[in-house]
């Protein structure tokens, strides 16, 4: 499964080092986030996008920043989860993908919030935070452009 991984720059820098991360939170394309987005099998595109943004929204509430890991790892649903949650164990470094983080503007904007959401529900529903998904894409880099990452 595909998996999208918040993260601080400091587990990002951790899981290189070390090897294999062990993210306490995940995210993936799971039937509960199809239904609550409305998404079909063909919609995966789509549902994959809205993973990495709720991934990074997660990362954004609890660490200030909105960096994200997409690996290829096992992992099951968590049962109910509408936001696509998903249970992963140890992932090793070269399964990532992919890494996504903002650019300045974006990070600037992200810092900017006003973060009291005690949900990614209600951060979800928030008008401020849709602004910010809305205006400000994460940037795609690869895995070995980490060291920017984690300098940033």
């Amino acid at each position: 499964m595909l998996v999208f991984i918040p993260l601080t720059q400091a587990q990002l820098s951790s899981w290189v080092e070390g090897g294999s991360f062990a993210p306490k939170q995940a995210f993936g394309v799971t039937n509960s986030l199809r239904q609550a987005f409305g998404f079909t099998p063909a919609d995966d595109e789509e549902a994959e996008h809205t993973a990495m943004h709720i991934a990074g929204l997660s990362g954004l509430l609890s660490s200030g920043r909105r960096l994200v890991a997409v690996a290829e790892a096992s992992a099951r649903a968590v049962a109910g989860s509408e936001f696509g949650e998903v249970e992963a164990g140890a992932v090793p470094w070269s399964a990532v993908n992919a890494l996504f983080a903002d650019d300045a503007s974006g990070a600037a904007t992200a810092a900017a919030l006003d973060r009291p959401h005690a949900s990614l529900s209600d951060a979800w529903d928030d008008p401020a935070i849709a602004d910010l998904l809305a205006s400000h894409e994460l940037l795609w880099h690869g895995p070995s452009e980490w060291a920017g990452l984690v300098a940033g």
